[in-house]
């Protein structure tokens, strides 16, 4: 159906995750809100915010929180990690959504 979907933050843990063009300033200015976004050729932009849940401390807490395997597995896997430092409900970064227009 041609729907793109990913994920962004403002701290990354994947480099690949970065935003997509059209979410850069909403990324940037944290924005807590859904926002939609009209695209070029009538696609529609979704930008969906997440919020930290308690079970996701685990791995992107206070790095002085995050277990000992957990902290190598990180570092091993994404060796520029940035996502870490968050507390319970802190915006953690967004889904973002592409839909192609009705054809």
């Amino acid at each position: 159906m041609g729907v793109r979907i990913g994920r962004t933050s403002m701290k990354l843990r994947n480099s690949e995750n970065t935003s997509p063009d059209w979410a850069e300033k909403s990324v940037a200015d944290l924005v807590e809100e859904p926002v939609a976004v009209a695209l070029p050729k009538n696609e529609l932009g979704m930008l969906l915010p997440i919020h930290l849940q308690a079970k996701c401390i685990a791995c992107h807490g206070a790095i002085d929180t995050i277990a000992a395997p957990v902290k190598k597995a990180l570092a091993t896997n994404y060796p520029n990690d940035t996502a870490i430092g968050y507390f319970e409900g802190d915006l953690r970064g967004y889904f973002w959504v592409e839909v192609p227009a009705n054809k």
